[in-house]
């Protein structure tokens, strides 16, 4: 199956709507509130996502980051994101890549699943709403 047939078996299966597709990249976005991209290149699948804008101070930048990299530090070893800065938009982010090889419908969902977990727990953390992971997932499917 090609990619832009799991792509849109994954959003018939998971009620994501229409997808957007624009610039090389599908556009979508779930539980109403986390935006996300997605695309194939050089024989990889990549998922990103912005979680927000970085504080203007300086100094709020780094407490900020500070804190994320202690947390992001010790997900590291069970987690399959990266969370980086986008330059451009001065805004945190999150990444996820892997293989297109053995990608189908149940890799994208559990992917998309635990992305969402992550995606979530960042924006929570940067909210102080909580620090731990959330206990139970984001759910994408019906």
């Amino acid at each position: 199956m090609s990619f832009d047939q799991l792509m849109l078996s994954v959003a018939q299966r998971n009620e994501l709507g229409e997808l957007d597709f624009r610039e090389n990249r599908y556009h979508f976005t779930i539980d109403g509130r986390i935006e996300l991209t997605c695309f194939q290149a050089n024989g990889r699948f990549y998922l990103h996502g912005v979680i927000t804008s970085l504080p203007a101070g300086v100094s709020d930048q780094e407490k900020l980051l500070r804190e994320l990299m202690k947390k992001n530090l010790g997900l590291s070893t069970t987690q399959r994101v990266i969370l980086s800065i986008e330059p451009d938009q001065d805004a945190l982010a999150l990444h996820y890549t892997c293989g297109l090889q053995g990608l189908d419908e149940e890799v994208i969902e559990e992917v998309l699943s635990e992305f969402a977990n992550n995606f979530e727990y960042y924006s929570n953390l940067i909210n102080q709403d909580q620090l731990v992971m959330p206990l139970t997932p984001t759910m994408i499917m019906p």
